[in-house]
């Protein structure tokens, strides 16, 4: 047989193949039917032998497979392990130009969410001859990026007799509607609480992370514990395994890597954690603590492509960690020093090259991080706030900055040359205590602020110099709101608040 062509390097594979046990021969099947047309094919059923650590060899397939191939069925989208192999394929192309995720469905099953837009290929319902070519032919359009047929199509002459179509026309023409004023935001007046408060922490919720595909949320707080839930349904939310439990100090900070695979969380007792979260239900420690810092670590961001981790302290520094094998963490250079007090926010820009901390010291700086070895201040201090700067948070495109601070304001920056930042407007007011968290969708369009009075404030940000707060603040904790997170799509939000409680609140 003509070999369809090779993409793969000499390190990698064409294709990973991503499937379920249930679906086990029919993953076998697609494999053996690519391999036999010259393709390299990574399948566990084959390629994980003894003496393999499978968690890594999987990873492996994801990163350095071409393409990962999504055998899709009903079993296989209820899999955790099959959704964070797709999703991790996904976000690795996630316009989809370099079909870096190709799903093939092997029985007529819905492709809810991010799969929808994802073209796939249908084996179903087809005989094994026919499912054979189908299956090379579409793989091959989807290697060159075209489907032109082989052979010139024939006139298109219509049979006697045959009546007219009487179809609408495809895409139907829009109702008219008067164009709105402004472009609609990210958040409504319609947002609103999603089920009820999760429970089971039994002390303040000081942070909250969704995985990038938003179906798992951790939450960590002052009970010494990490909590991770599933989230697919937001209005049924379950808890997922057993509470990852610290050595007796609270979690003041939780992130994970960019693939959902791993997290990070910092505690009062100055050390960082890394955990094996690829299966959720059993958590693994990784290797030992971060160690370094001399007071509780606040604070923690990853870049996008999870190398690099920032933490800060208690203790006014600001330190950088390599983790690229994530086994063996190193401390990249020396920490970063300027702030005159306890920092409480770290966060990156989406590139990784922008670092933003902010303190009690009332200032916020910006740190070129391009090289995380020589890292230099990128301006002065960006001052303003009449108390501390509790917590920030940067758009998709790293132009703009929202920081909440004890005085009870949000301002905005605009920090698109981080050297020369500059203050957007007037602060936003409204609150009636400390603005302890703010999250921003990643259009920069819609900011949720969430406050020590109880309260969750939505504001429209279309025209950044005259932000318009969205509806009436939303309400249902009864303590202050600690943390907050957005899910990428800015669809959900999560609020953990000092009153042991974490909220879903849907935003569009």
């Amino acid at each position: 047989m003509t070999i369809t062509g090779r993409t793969a390097g000499a390190e990698g594979w064409d294709f990973f193949v991503s499937y379920t046990g249930v679906d086990r021969a029919w993953a076998e099947w697609v494999a053996w039917q690519l391999e036999d047309a010259g393709y390299r094919v990574l399948i566990q059923a084959w390629d994980f032998v003894p003496g393999h650590n499978w968690r890594f060899r999987m990873d492996e397939g994801v990163q350095h497979a071409e393409r990962t191939i999504a055998i899709l069925s009903a079993s296989y989208l209820k899999s955790m392990y099959g959704k964070q192999e797709w999703q991790a394929a996904h976000a690795a192309d996630p316009t989809g130009f370099g079909r870096k995720l190709l799903p093939i469905r092997v029985e007529d099953c819905p492709r809810p969410g991010l799969l929808g837009a994802v073209v796939s290929i249908d084996l179903f319902d087809r005989p094994a001859d026919d499912a054979h070519r189908h299956l090379l032919d579409q793989i091959r359009g989807s290697l060159t990026g075209r489907a032109k047929p082989a052979t010139a199509p024939t006139f298109p002459v219509p049979a006697r007799g045959t009546p007219p179509v009487d179809e609408p026309a495809f895409p139907p023409p829009p109702r008219p509607a008067p164009a709105p004023p402004r472009p609609a935001p990210a958040l409504s007046t319609g947002s609103g609480p999603v089920g009820g408060p999760l429970t089971g922490h039994t002390g303040a919720v000081r942070s909250v992370a969704f995985t990038a595909d938003g179906l798992i949320l951790a939450t960590g707080g002052d009970d010494r514990t990490v909590r991770l839930w599933d989230v697919t349904d937001p209005a049924r939310p379950r808890r997922i395994g057993q509470p990852l439990a610290d050595r007796g100090y609270g979690i003041w900070s939780v992130v994970f890597a960019a693939e959902g695979r791993i997290l990070a969380t910092g505690c009062a007792d100055r050390t960082v954690r890394l955990w094996d979260v690829a299966d959720p239900t059993r958590p693994q420690q990784i290797g030992q603590p971060l160690t370094g810092h001399t007071s509780s670590v606040a604070s923690m961001a990853l870049t996008a492509d999870g190398r690099t981790l920032a933490t800060g302290s208690w203790d006014r520094t600001v330190r950088l960690w390599d983790l690229t094998d994530p086994t063996r963490p190193q401390q990249i250079g020396r920490p970063l020093i300027g702030h005159t007090a306890t920092i409480w926010t770290v966060a990156f820009t989406a590139d990784g090259r922008t670092l933003a901390t902010s303190a009690t010291d009332r200032t916020v700086r910006l740190w070129d991080v391009a090289d995380p070895a020589q890292v230099r201040r990128a301006s002065q201090p960006l001052a303003g706030h009449a108390s501390s700067v509790a917590s920030m948070a940067f758009t998709a495109n790293g132009h703009t900055l929202a920081t909440g601070s004890d005085d009870r304001t949000v301002r905005l920056w605009n920090v698109a040359d981080p050297r020369r930042p500059q203050q957007i407007g007037e602060p936003l007011t409204g609150h009636t205590a400390a603005v302890a968290s703010v999250a921003l969708s990643a259009d920069g369009r819609a900011l949720a602020t969430g406050g020590v009075d109880k309260t969750v404030r939505l504001w429209d940000l279309t025209d950044p110099a005259r932000p318009q707060q969205i509806g009436q603040p939303l309400t249902g904790h009864t303590n202050g709101v600690a943390s907050m997170a957005l899910t990428a799509d800015g669809r959900i939000l999560a609020t953990g608040s000092h009153d042991k409680t974490v909220r879903l609140w849907r935003m569009a």
